[in-house]
């Protein structure tokens, strides 16, 4: 935790003092002899205390243009990838699986084979759940949610996005369905903002949440910090350089009939996050039962144009492909 001068005109008022210098100070300013309190707490300041950005998000929104471009070749992707010692790794052990070796198919030991077999979607997403492994990894104590619980609600909502997006049914005949990728990223990082806010309080501290009662919610946050997740994760994805698309639906996911840009992709994240955190990986899966059990906000429905069984089926599909992934990386 730091301390500042609280005197606006003193020097000291924008130098930051650790706790143990504050405490030998007897938290009093040595040139003004005004108070040292910790300073309000920003959003900004924040963002520039977080740790340098892991290599495979640098390389997520990156790889995202060069697979929205049909000119990108394979030597463009792997000179994006192989940046990362433990990415190349994972890819190798994707494409040595047993969902992708098949009968008298040798194994791949260079980055180009692996990727030659399995795909550029797949190495795409093999490099978001990498990106999702540095950075929800950690319990988040504010928000009461383990690492893996985040992990897997983050993978599962990628996963679930990804293969609904394309069956979005927008009433505008001039909307524009998202790309695979795009979708896939949304659910990806949409609890970016969470695990940024827990981060700093595990390390710096937050006094206005000594006294507010755990989890966090949207109000509580806004009330004792200014700001909640939501804004937390729209600013540190721009700083992150991500593009709006993936941007406005994560800052929208709460309330997207307010929102601004993707509405419908920001209504399906937040019926997917929903869905995902009512039907759990451990639970027993039964179309039938989760179909009578789930009930979705009727106007984001209206605005997704899915309908509920094949919604549900994805949900479905999401936790049996979590539970394949984690054997795989675990193995």
């Amino acid at each position: 935790m730091s301390y500042s001068c609280v005197n606006q005109g003193c020097a000291n008022n924008t130098t930051l003092f650790s706790q143990e210098a504050a405490e030998k100070l007897l938290f009093r300013c040595f040139l003004c002899e005004d108070q040292l309190e910790h300073p309000p707490l920003t959003l900004k300041s924040i963002l520039e205390n977080i740790d340098a950005l892991p290599v495979a998000m640098q390389i997520l929104p990156r790889l995202q243009l060069l697979l929205n471009n049909e000119n990108s070749t394979i030597d463009d992707i792997v000179m994006v990838t192989r940046t990362d010692a433990s990415l190349v790794t994972q890819i190798l052990k994707i494409s040595n699986s047993a969902i992708y070796v098949l009968p008298d198919s040798g194994f791949c030991s260079t980055l180009e084979e692996a990727l030659n077999r399995i795909g550029f979607n797949t190495a795409y997403k093999v490099v978001g759940y990498v990106a999702a492994k540095q950075l929800f990894q950690k319990d988040l104590a504010l928000y009461k949610i383990s690492g893996l619980e985040l992990w897997e609600a983050s993978v599962r909502t990628a996963i679930a996005m990804q293969s609904l997006a394309p069956q979005i049914r927008a009433s505008s005949d001039s909307y524009v369905i998202p790309d695979t990728s795009t979708a896939y990223t949304v659910g990806l990082l949409h609890p970016v903002g969470k695990m940024l806010i827990n981060h700093y309080y595990d390390t710096e501290g937050i006094p206005t949440l000594d006294d507010v009662e755990f989890p966090l919610t949207d109000e509580s946050e806004k009330s004792a910090l200014g700001f909640n997740h939501l804004e937390a994760a729209e600013k540190l994805l721009m700083k992150w350089n991500f593009q709006d698309e993936i941007v406005g639906p994560i800052r929208s996911q709460s309330n997207p009939l307010k929102g601004h840009g993707d509405r419908p992709l920001a209504a399906l994240l937040a019926m997917v996050v929903d869905a995902v955190k009512q039907f759990p990986v451990s639970l027993d899966f039964n179309i039938e039962a989760m179909t009578e059990q789930y009930k979705p906000n009727s106007e984001l429905a209206a605005i997704v144009g899915i309908p509920k069984v094949e919604f549900l089926k994805s949900i479905e599909s999401s936790a049996e492909d979590c539970k394949e992934l984690a054997k795989t990386f675990a193995s």
